[in-house]
């Protein structure tokens, strides 16, 4: 196959394409769910490019607003130059959120927006420390890595560049959330003894990467009373959560805080690069023009695309289907897999669920054969790499998720017996 041929001739070995199988399939179309091989054989995609693309593949509202974009004949300008596409989605982003009394800085990815949020909490109060949570992600460029927790990740690039992120506990359970609290303020007092002023605290209201912890709202309003204490920004990461996934609009609304900023990717455009942080009040019109720009901000067809996405989760009461259709089987699945010894622990959130195992090779080797097997794809996350990741999209039926899980938790039986 040529595909295959070039792939592994030219592609970067950082990049995951081979982590599961020296062949893995080549996909030529997709429709809602699936995706499709040259050879008709169809595959059910929970992964969705990583928690991206919430309404499936080819959905008609994105089509027909990416046609329109294009239509236009307009691909590029910049942000030197207005745009219609960039203007509507300022207006989506407002009323999806709720509220006008925002300020918004368009990115091309989660860690881009990442940076744009952890440059602009530097900036405003002329601070440099950043304090980040275990087992959060961020992203892999480098001001996002040094936040991102993992050490396997983050050491073997990051140096002394590290060194204005400090990381608190995440709570595990609601048992721990004083003690985190605790350590929180803790690392807060070690950078006063240092002289060192916090800039922002970053966290993720769930850590969806990590395997599905959280949310944990009296957590959040803690970190909130500390961020006003110590007079620093409150920064929500939402790139993975946001935007429908976890059963909220934002994962955050779990709670009664209010952020600073907000920073969302991913689900925003469910389809093209496209990343965005969302600032209260005039946060981001207080540095000056050029403090922080990107070639390909903002780009019309991408931002077309968003605005579709928004009005459809609006319109479509994708937020409700989260909750009464894709919940419900998430339910009946866990306390399904309950009864499978390989299986320790099943958490899920949303349109989000990680089944925890005892090691990565286990998560692996059921990832694969899900694959292999049954056409389902999944998502190998956790803290370690031991959970199996189910991340659908947020508008798949009913019917069709339930058969699959069914899959699944069969396959995870039969595995589990053969140990």
């Amino acid at each position: 196959m040529k595909e295959l041929f070039l792939t592994q001739k030219f592609e970067s070995t950082a990049v995951n394409t081979f982590k599961l199988s020296d062949r893995p399939p080549i996909f030529v179309a997709g429709e809602g769910p699936w995706l499709f091989t040259e050879k008709k054989e169809r595959y059910l995609d929970l992964v969705c490019g990583s928690a991206t693309t919430n309404l499936g593949h080819n959905h008609p509202s994105q089509q027909a607003a990416i046609k329109e974009a294009i239509k236009s004949g307009i691909l590029h300008t910049g942000t030197r130059l207005m745009s219609s596409f960039r203007a509507e989605l300022y207006s989506g982003l407002s009323n999806f959120l709720g509220s006008e009394d925002i300020s918004i800085h368009l990115a091309n990815s989660g860690s881009e927006a990442i940076e744009t949020a952890i440059k602009l909490s530097r900036f405003l109060g002329n601070k440099e420390h950043i304090i980040a949570f275990e087992g959060g992600y961020h992203g892999r460029t480098l001001g996002a890595l040094s936040a991102t927790h993992s050490e396997k990740i983050r050491l073997p690039f990051i140096g002394k560049m590290g060194d204005f992120v400090s990381f608190s506990k995440y709570p595990r359970k609601e048992t721990e959330i004083d003690t985190c609290l605790e350590r929180c303020e803790e690392l807060f007092k070690q950078q006063l003894k240092k002289k060192i002023s916090v800039a922002a605290i970053l966290i993720e209201p769930i850590q969806g990467v990590a395997g599905v912890w959280g949310p944990f709202p009296t957590f959040l309003e803690g970190l909130r009373k500390l961020a006003e204490k110590y007079d620093c920004l409150l920064i929500v990461d939402e790139i993975w959560s946001g935007i429908g996934r976890s059963g909220k609009k934002f994962s955050f609304q779990y709670s009664n805080i209010t952020p600073d900023l907000i920073v969302i990717g991913k689900g925003l455009s469910a389809s093209l690069p496209l990343s965005a942080v969302i600032a209260k009040g005039d946060l981001l019109k207080r540095w000056t023009a050029g403090a922080h720009t990107s070639t390909f901000q903002g780009n019309p067809v991408a931002c077309a695309a968003a605005s579709a996405t928004l009005k459809e989760i609006e319109e479509a009461k994708l937020i409700e289907h989260v909750n009464e259709i894709i919940v419900p089987c998430f339910e009946k699945f866990s306390s399904e897999l309950r009864n499978i010894k390989n299986v320790l622990e099943v958490r899920f959130v949303g349109a989000q669920c990680a089944i925890a195992f005892e090691n990565s090779y286990t998560a692996n080797r059921i990832q694969h054969e899900a694959m292999e097997k049954s056409k389902i794809l999944t998502y190998g996350g956790g803290l370690r790499g031991e959970c199996v990741m189910i991340i659908p999209p947020i508008n798949i039926s009913k019917k069709i998720l339930s058969t699959a899980l069914t899959q699944l938790l069969e396959l995870i039986s039969e595995m589990s017996n053969h140990n």
